[in-house]
């Protein structure tokens, strides 16, 4: 029975691998959406054309809207390697999310045990941001699969190593500087206590600020290409009313700890330090969850200031998983199949609800349904021969019809002559869609004048396209 039992042990994680795999792989071949399509694919394939470099300056200003370039850099690099097919660009965000699983199962199984490692993939599998970030062109995987190491090397006292994946890390995108104070505020708390030799400790803290300084380099480079050190648009979003705080600190630690069936892992997780407590059973890895407790509180609370949106909370959302599996994995019945029970109740719930609980979003599932109407809605004008005329579009669908290389027009040119909504006047044919926002007065107008000669269904995704001129059946 020991034999059967360490059998499972050694091989369970390749279970929530297999799940992961056959809900995301399909989703390789769809089309950018939102943000990657718009935004950081554009900007990519650009530096694809230009070559792939990591100075600022190799990317214009608003392609690159102030972030370091690393991201941009590596899938620059991917394109010039594997090509620039969808599939292609989409593989390499699923290996970043493959390569993100595997970094957590080695983290959590140096600390806390292979159980509880098996515990944690499988909990951060099903987890409906991750299964929908999972092939996207955006960056949050990758901060959180560096984030992992980075928490990996430290505890491992392996500085050089963390230097090197932080580094990338911040190089990756700005914001993870947050992390790395809240690394040096960890070593603080570490060597207040008595013992504890000074000169170690500012060796170590200037290791941990090296980070800081590559970005302080990327900042005097920015300047010097810019003039300036931040893209200002971005530091427009920062908020510091109490209202503001207070609302993004509401929808933030919702989906991280309650949303998408995650208040039943909230609550094993708040319940299993009570049993412990009962039982008189002392906490282990004690240095482990209050460094995910710092690093999560600090990110929480910069979050709430900045400008914010649901795929930045994946690094938590990892560091949360992390904490409740190294908490369940002490807190053991004597019967196995309680243990089982509960793992597969705490996992089948935010599985279910990544299944069935979709939106309009880039942050779960239903974004599935949404680029499948963009597509419907494209081949449409396609089959209208609107390629040159006017059309009046919502954000989403005014890029993908101009840009050929996102994967929903089929020939190597967009549509010529496409504007937003708040330029209806001009235009002949007006597209909208599930993800417009900001537009309502002229979607007003637009209605009472056009016929809606097409709507596209699919769940909660839809789309209407309205116009005057005579259509094809």
């Amino acid at each position: 029975m020991n034999q059967f039992i360490d059998k499972i042990k050694k091989y369970f994680f390749l279970l929530p691998l297999f799940i992961f795999v056959a809900i995301a792989f399909p989703h390789l071949s769809l089309p950018y959406f939102w943000d990657e399509a718009w935004s950081y694919f554009p900007a990519a394939f650009k530096m694809y054309e230009n070559g792939p470099s990591l100075i600022p300056g190799s990317l214009p200003l608003w392609d690159a809207k102030g972030h370091p370039l690393f991201f941009f850099f590596i899938s620059s690099v991917w394109m010039r390697l594997f090509g620039t097919s969808v599939f292609a660009v989409h593989l390499l965000p699923f290996l970043i999310s493959l390569s993100t699983l595997g970094a957590l199962f080695v983290l959590v199984k140096k600390q806390a045990g292979t159980w509880a490692a098996n515990i944690a993939v499988l909990l951060f599998s099903v987890q409906s941001l991750v299964l929908a970030q999972a092939t996207f062109l955006l960056p949050e995987m990758l901060i959180t699969l560096l984030l992992l190491l980075a928490i990996h090397f430290y505890l491992d006292k392996k500085y050089w190593l963390f230097v090197l994946v932080a580094s990338i890390m911040v190089m990756t995108k700005e914001t993870s500087i947050v992390f790395i104070g809240g690394f040096l505020l960890f070593h603080l708390f570490v060597y207040l206590k008595p013992g504890k030799e000074s000169r170690r400790y500012i060796f170590e803290s200037v290791l941990l600020c090296l980070p800081l300084l590559v970005y302080a380099l990327f900042l005097l480079l920015h300047k010097k290409a810019f003039g300036t050190f931040l893209f200002q648009e971005h530091t427009g979003y920062i908020e510091f009313s109490f209202a503001a705080v207070a609302r993004k600190l509401q929808i933030a630690t919702g989906i991280i700890f309650t949303r998408y069936g995650r208040n039943i892992i909230l609550l094993a997780t708040l319940i299993a330090p009570v049993i412990l407590i009962i039982k008189k059973i002392k906490l282990q890895n004690k240095k482990l969850l209050a460094l995910l407790l710092v690093l999560t509180i600090l990110f929480l609370l910069f979050s709430a200031l900045n400008f914010y949106t649901q795929r930045y909370m994946l690094s938590l959302l990892a560091l949360f998983i992390t904490i409740t599996s190294v908490l369940l994995v002490q807190v053991k019945f004597s019967k196995h199949y309680l243990n089982v029970l509960v793992i597969v109740i705490i996992s089948a719930v935010p599985f279910y609800y990544s299944l069935t609980k979709k939106s309009n979003s880039d942050s779960d599932l239903g974004f599935v349904n949404v680029v499948k109407v963009h597509q419907q809605m494209v081949k449409y004008c396609e089959d209208q021969a609107w390629q040159e005329q006017p059309i009046s579009a919502s954000f989403n669908l005014i890029f993908c019809l101009r840009n050929p290389h996102l994967g929903y027009v089929s020939s190597e040119k967009g549509f010529s002559n496409v504007m937003d909504l708040k330029k209806f006047n001009q235009a002949e044919i007006f597209l909208n869609d599930c993800t417009s926002f900001g537009a309502d007065a002229q979607l007003d107008s637009i209605v009472s004048s056009n016929k809606l000669v097409k709507e596209f269904e699919l769940q909660k995704a839809w789309g209407k396209i309205y116009t005057e001129l005579p259509v094809k059946n």
